[in-house]
Protein backbone atom coordinates (compact mmCIF):
# COMPACT_ATOMS: atom_id res chain seq x y z
CA UNK A 1 0.00 0.00 0.00
CA UNK A 2 1.30 3.48 -0.82
CA UNK A 3 0.77 6.51 1.28
CA UNK A 4 0.63 10.18 0.28
CA UNK A 5 3.71 12.19 1.02
CA UNK A 6 3.69 15.57 2.69
CA UNK A 7 6.25 18.35 2.82
CA UNK A 8 8.01 18.59 6.16
CA UNK A 9 6.10 20.63 8.70
CA UNK A 10 8.98 23.07 8.95
CA UNK A 11 8.83 23.72 5.19
CA UNK A 12 5.10 24.42 5.29
CA UNK A 13 5.57 26.68 8.29
CA UNK A 14 8.34 28.64 6.58
CA UNK A 15 6.23 29.09 3.44
CA UNK A 16 3.30 30.31 5.53
CA UNK A 17 5.58 32.76 7.31
CA UNK A 18 6.87 34.20 4.04
CA UNK A 19 3.33 34.66 2.72
CA UNK A 20 2.12 36.27 5.93
CA UNK A 21 5.06 38.63 6.22
CA UNK A 22 4.63 39.65 2.58
CA UNK A 23 0.97 40.39 3.20
CA UNK A 24 1.85 42.47 6.27
CA UNK A 25 3.96 44.81 4.13
CA UNK A 26 1.39 45.37 1.36
CA UNK A 27 1.51 49.13 1.94
CA UNK A 28 5.28 49.35 2.30
CA UNK A 29 5.90 51.00 -1.09
CA UNK A 30 3.63 53.96 -0.30
CA UNK A 31 4.34 56.02 2.83
CA UNK A 32 1.44 56.58 5.19
CA UNK A 33 -0.13 59.97 4.52
CA UNK A 34 -2.26 62.13 6.76
CA UNK A 35 -4.02 63.72 3.79
CA UNK A 36 -4.52 63.05 0.06
CA UNK A 37 -5.96 65.73 -2.25
CA UNK A 38 -6.92 64.77 -5.82
CA UNK A 39 -7.58 67.44 -8.47
CA UNK A 40 -9.16 66.21 -11.73
CA UNK A 41 -8.92 68.09 -15.01
CA UNK A 42 -10.59 67.21 -18.31
CA UNK A 43 -9.99 65.80 -21.76
CA UNK A 44 -6.41 66.78 -22.54
CA UNK A 45 -3.43 64.66 -23.51
CA UNK A 46 -0.06 64.46 -21.78
CA UNK A 47 1.65 66.60 -24.40
CA UNK A 48 -1.10 69.24 -24.42
CA UNK A 49 -0.63 70.14 -20.78
CA UNK A 50 2.88 69.19 -19.65
CA UNK A 51 4.52 72.44 -20.81
CA UNK A 52 1.95 74.83 -19.37
CA UNK A 53 3.72 77.06 -16.83
CA UNK A 54 2.05 76.13 -13.56
CA UNK A 55 1.57 72.47 -14.41
CA UNK A 56 5.24 72.25 -15.41
CA UNK A 57 6.21 73.81 -12.08
CA UNK A 58 4.26 71.12 -10.20
CA UNK A 59 5.98 68.42 -12.24
CA UNK A 60 9.35 69.90 -11.27
CA UNK A 61 8.33 69.98 -7.59
CA UNK A 62 7.15 66.39 -7.51
CA UNK A 63 6.83 63.13 -9.44
CA UNK A 64 5.66 62.83 -13.04
CA UNK A 65 3.93 59.69 -14.28
CA UNK A 66 5.01 59.47 -17.90
CA UNK A 67 2.96 56.40 -18.81
CA UNK A 68 -0.40 57.25 -17.26
CA UNK A 69 -3.61 56.42 -19.09
CA UNK A 70 -7.33 56.86 -18.72
CA UNK A 71 -9.27 53.64 -18.21
CA UNK A 72 -12.11 54.29 -20.62
CA UNK A 73 -14.36 56.73 -22.42
CA UNK A 74 -16.30 58.93 -21.99
CA UNK A 75 -15.65 60.87 -18.77
CA UNK A 76 -17.91 59.21 -16.23
CA UNK A 77 -16.33 55.71 -16.28
CA UNK A 78 -12.92 57.27 -15.60
CA UNK A 79 -14.15 59.11 -12.52
CA UNK A 80 -15.85 55.99 -11.19
CA UNK A 81 -12.61 54.05 -11.77
CA UNK A 82 -10.73 56.57 -9.62
CA UNK A 83 -13.37 56.41 -6.91
CA UNK A 84 -14.07 52.67 -6.79
CA UNK A 85 -11.14 50.98 -8.54
CA UNK A 86 -13.55 49.74 -11.20
CA UNK A 87 -15.85 51.24 -13.82
CA UNK A 88 -18.60 48.99 -12.39
CA UNK A 89 -20.24 48.48 -15.77
CA UNK A 90 -20.71 52.20 -16.39
CA UNK A 91 -19.98 52.98 -20.04
CA UNK A 92 -21.75 56.31 -20.67
CA UNK A 93 -22.23 59.81 -19.28
CA UNK A 94 -25.88 59.08 -18.50
CA UNK A 95 -27.34 60.89 -15.52
CA UNK A 96 -27.70 59.08 -13.25
CA UNK A 97 -25.11 56.47 -14.19
CA UNK A 98 -26.48 53.07 -15.12
CA UNK A 99 -26.70 50.85 -13.17
CA UNK A 100 -27.57 53.19 -10.29
CA UNK A 101 -27.42 53.34 -7.37
CA UNK A 102 -23.98 51.79 -7.11
CA UNK A 103 -23.20 49.86 -3.94
CA UNK A 104 -19.64 48.62 -4.50
CA UNK A 105 -16.78 49.53 -2.14
CA UNK A 106 -15.48 53.03 -2.84
CA UNK A 107 -13.22 55.62 -1.26
CA UNK A 108 -16.00 57.46 0.54
CA UNK A 109 -17.47 54.29 2.03
CA UNK A 110 -14.02 53.02 3.00
CA UNK A 111 -13.09 56.31 4.68
CA UNK A 112 -16.30 56.37 6.67
CA UNK A 113 -15.80 52.75 7.80
CA UNK A 114 -12.29 53.65 8.99
CA UNK A 115 -13.30 56.90 10.70
CA UNK A 116 -11.41 59.00 8.12
CA UNK A 117 -12.86 62.34 7.04
CA UNK A 118 -13.48 63.04 3.35
CA UNK A 119 -15.07 65.71 1.20
CA UNK A 120 -15.49 66.39 -2.50
CA UNK A 121 -15.56 70.06 -3.52
CA UNK A 122 -17.22 70.72 -6.88
CA UNK A 123 -17.34 74.12 -8.53
CA UNK A 124 -20.87 75.35 -9.30
CA UNK A 125 -22.51 72.63 -7.23
CA UNK A 126 -25.37 74.67 -5.81
CA UNK A 127 -26.11 72.79 -2.59
CA UNK A 128 -24.38 70.13 -0.56
CA UNK A 129 -25.36 66.61 -1.56
CA UNK A 130 -27.40 67.67 -4.58
CA UNK A 131 -28.27 64.88 -7.02
CA UNK A 132 -28.92 67.32 -9.87
CA UNK A 133 -27.53 66.31 -13.24
CA UNK A 134 -26.16 69.80 -13.90
CA UNK A 135 -26.10 73.42 -12.83
CA UNK A 136 -25.45 76.52 -14.89
CA UNK A 137 -25.92 74.93 -18.28
CA UNK A 138 -26.80 71.72 -20.06
CA UNK A 139 -26.33 68.17 -18.79
CA UNK A 140 -23.34 67.72 -21.09
CA UNK A 141 -21.54 71.04 -20.74
CA UNK A 142 -23.05 72.90 -17.79
CA UNK A 143 -20.49 74.37 -15.44
CA UNK A 144 -21.34 71.60 -12.95
CA UNK A 145 -22.14 68.16 -14.33
CA UNK A 146 -22.85 65.11 -12.19
CA UNK A 147 -20.87 62.85 -14.55
CA UNK A 148 -17.71 64.36 -13.00
CA UNK A 149 -18.89 63.66 -9.43
CA UNK A 150 -18.78 59.86 -9.01
CA UNK A 151 -19.71 59.87 -5.30
CA UNK A 152 -23.23 61.00 -6.22
CA UNK A 153 -23.86 57.62 -7.86
CA UNK A 154 -23.32 55.53 -4.69
CA UNK A 155 -25.84 54.72 -1.97
CA UNK A 156 -23.35 53.56 0.69
CA UNK A 157 -21.77 56.87 1.69
CA UNK A 158 -22.71 60.17 3.34
CA UNK A 159 -23.74 62.60 0.60
CA UNK A 160 -23.37 65.52 2.98
CA UNK A 161 -19.65 65.29 2.20
CA UNK A 162 -20.36 66.47 -1.37
CA UNK A 163 -19.75 70.20 -1.02
CA UNK A 164 -19.86 73.36 -3.12
CA UNK A 165 -16.34 74.51 -4.01
CA UNK A 166 -16.73 77.66 -1.90
CA UNK A 167 -16.56 75.46 1.23
CA UNK A 168 -12.95 74.55 0.44
CA UNK A 169 -11.54 77.96 1.37
CA UNK A 170 -13.43 78.04 4.66
CA UNK A 171 -12.30 74.51 5.56
CA UNK A 172 -8.68 75.44 4.85
CA UNK A 173 -8.98 78.63 6.87
CA UNK A 174 -10.62 76.78 9.74
CA UNK A 175 -8.02 74.02 9.78
CA UNK A 176 -10.69 71.41 9.05
CA UNK A 177 -9.55 70.18 5.63
CA UNK A 178 -10.47 66.46 5.54
CA UNK A 179 -7.97 63.65 5.13
CA UNK A 180 -9.28 62.69 1.68
CA UNK A 181 -10.23 65.50 -0.69
CA UNK A 182 -11.39 65.50 -4.30
CA UNK A 183 -11.49 68.84 -6.12
CA UNK A 184 -13.54 69.11 -9.31
CA UNK A 185 -13.17 72.45 -11.15
CA UNK A 186 -16.13 73.50 -13.25
CA UNK A 187 -16.28 72.70 -16.95
CA UNK A 188 -14.61 75.95 -17.90
CA UNK A 189 -11.77 75.81 -15.40
CA UNK A 190 -11.09 72.11 -16.03
CA UNK A 191 -10.94 72.90 -19.80
CA UNK A 192 -13.80 70.53 -20.69
CA UNK A 193 -15.47 73.41 -22.55
CA UNK A 194 -12.18 74.44 -24.11
CA UNK A 195 -13.75 75.81 -27.30
CA UNK A 196 -15.48 78.46 -25.20
CA UNK A 197 -13.43 81.68 -24.88
CA UNK A 198 -11.72 81.81 -21.49
CA UNK A 199 -11.89 78.04 -21.00
CA UNK A 200 -8.79 76.93 -22.89
CA UNK A 201 -5.79 74.96 -21.73
CA UNK A 202 -3.80 77.99 -20.63
CA UNK A 203 -6.88 79.33 -18.81
CA UNK A 204 -7.13 76.05 -16.91
CA UNK A 205 -3.46 76.24 -16.01
CA UNK A 206 -4.00 79.78 -14.72
CA UNK A 207 -6.91 78.56 -12.57
CA UNK A 208 -4.68 75.90 -11.06
CA UNK A 209 -2.01 78.53 -10.32
CA UNK A 210 -4.58 80.66 -8.50
CA UNK A 211 -6.21 77.86 -6.51
CA UNK A 212 -3.70 75.14 -5.72
CA UNK A 213 -1.03 77.04 -3.73
CA UNK A 214 -3.39 77.39 -0.76
CA UNK A 215 -4.24 73.69 -1.01
CA UNK A 216 -0.58 72.67 -1.13
CA UNK A 217 0.16 74.88 1.86
CA UNK A 218 -2.57 73.04 3.79
CA UNK A 219 -1.30 69.54 3.01
CA UNK A 220 0.81 69.31 6.15
CA UNK A 221 4.08 67.40 6.57
CA UNK A 222 2.55 64.12 5.43
CA UNK A 223 0.16 65.29 2.74
CA UNK A 224 -0.06 64.46 -0.96
CA UNK A 225 -1.51 66.40 -3.89
CA UNK A 226 -2.44 64.47 -7.04
CA UNK A 227 -3.13 66.39 -10.23
CA UNK A 228 -4.55 64.22 -13.00
CA UNK A 229 -6.76 64.27 -16.09
CA UNK A 230 -9.72 61.97 -16.67
CA UNK A 231 -8.88 61.14 -20.31
CA UNK A 232 -7.00 62.59 -23.27
CA UNK A 233 -8.40 64.67 -26.12
CA UNK A 234 -9.86 61.67 -27.95
CA UNK A 235 -6.62 60.26 -29.29
CA UNK A 236 -6.04 56.55 -29.77
CA UNK A 237 -3.77 56.09 -26.75
CA UNK A 238 -5.75 57.88 -23.98
CA UNK A 239 -2.43 59.00 -22.46
CA UNK A 240 -2.83 61.60 -19.72
CA UNK A 241 -0.66 63.54 -17.32
CA UNK A 242 -0.56 62.61 -13.64
CA UNK A 243 1.75 64.29 -11.16
CA UNK A 244 2.24 63.95 -7.39
CA UNK A 245 3.37 66.80 -5.13
CA UNK A 246 4.05 66.66 -1.40
CA UNK A 247 6.70 66.58 1.33
CA UNK A 248 7.18 62.83 0.93
CA UNK A 249 7.64 62.96 -2.87
CA UNK A 250 11.07 63.24 -4.48
CA UNK A 251 11.25 66.47 -6.49
CA UNK A 252 11.78 65.90 -10.20
CA UNK A 253 11.26 62.15 -9.96
CA UNK A 254 9.73 60.13 -12.79
CA UNK A 255 7.59 57.00 -12.69
CA UNK A 256 7.52 55.21 -16.03
CA UNK A 257 5.58 51.92 -15.52
CA UNK A 258 1.98 51.79 -16.70
CA UNK A 259 -0.28 53.79 -14.38
CA UNK A 260 -4.08 53.92 -14.66
CA UNK A 261 -6.97 55.25 -12.61
CA UNK A 262 -7.15 51.82 -10.97
CA UNK A 263 -3.55 52.29 -9.85
CA UNK A 264 -4.40 55.77 -8.57
CA UNK A 265 -7.23 54.31 -6.52
CA UNK A 266 -4.80 51.74 -5.09
CA UNK A 267 -2.24 54.44 -4.29
CA UNK A 268 -4.87 56.40 -2.35
CA UNK A 269 -5.99 53.37 -0.36
CA UNK A 270 -2.38 52.51 0.47
CA UNK A 271 -1.54 56.10 1.44
CA UNK A 272 -4.50 56.27 3.83
CA UNK A 273 -4.12 52.62 4.94
CA UNK A 274 -7.51 51.62 3.60
CA UNK A 275 -8.36 48.21 2.11
CA UNK A 276 -7.72 47.88 -1.62
CA UNK A 277 -10.84 47.67 -3.74
CA UNK A 278 -11.98 46.62 -7.20
CA UNK A 279 -9.22 46.29 -9.77
CA UNK A 280 -6.96 48.17 -7.39
CA UNK A 281 -6.38 44.91 -5.53
CA UNK A 282 -4.10 43.67 -8.32
CA UNK A 283 -2.35 47.00 -8.99
CA UNK A 284 1.26 47.60 -7.94
CA UNK A 285 1.68 50.86 -5.99
CA UNK A 286 4.30 53.29 -7.35
CA UNK A 287 7.83 53.08 -6.01
CA UNK A 288 11.00 55.10 -6.51
CA UNK A 289 9.24 58.45 -6.10
CA UNK A 290 9.14 58.66 -2.31
CA UNK A 291 11.63 60.49 -0.11
CA UNK A 292 12.35 57.42 2.00
CA UNK A 293 11.52 53.75 1.76
CA UNK A 294 9.06 52.89 4.48
CA UNK A 295 10.26 49.78 6.31
CA UNK A 296 7.83 46.91 6.55
CA UNK A 297 6.42 46.42 10.03
CA UNK A 298 8.57 43.96 11.99
CA UNK A 299 7.03 40.91 13.60
CA UNK A 300 8.52 38.50 16.09
CA UNK A 301 8.59 34.76 15.53
CA UNK A 302 6.30 34.50 18.52
CA UNK A 303 3.67 36.57 16.73
CA UNK A 304 4.05 34.51 13.57
CA UNK A 305 3.76 31.20 15.41
CA UNK A 306 0.73 32.45 17.29
CA UNK A 307 -0.89 33.56 14.03
CA UNK A 308 -0.45 30.14 12.39
CA UNK A 309 -1.42 27.98 15.37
Amino acid sequence: MSYPTFAPRSTLFAAACVAWLAASSVHAQVPAHDRVVVVVMENKSYDQVRLRPYTASLMAQGATFTTAFGTGRPSQPNYIAMWAGSMLGVTTNNCPALPTPLTAPNLGQACEAAGISWRAYSENLATAGSAACSFDGSISSGLYTRKHAPWTQFSNLNHNNERPYTDLASDIAGGTLPRLVFIVPNNCHNTHNSTTPGCGILDGDTWLSQNLPAVIAALGPRGLLVLTWDEDDGGSSNRILTTFVGPQVISGSVYSPLYTHYALNRTITDALRLPAMGNGVSEVPPSGIWQAVVPAQKHSWGEVKSYYR
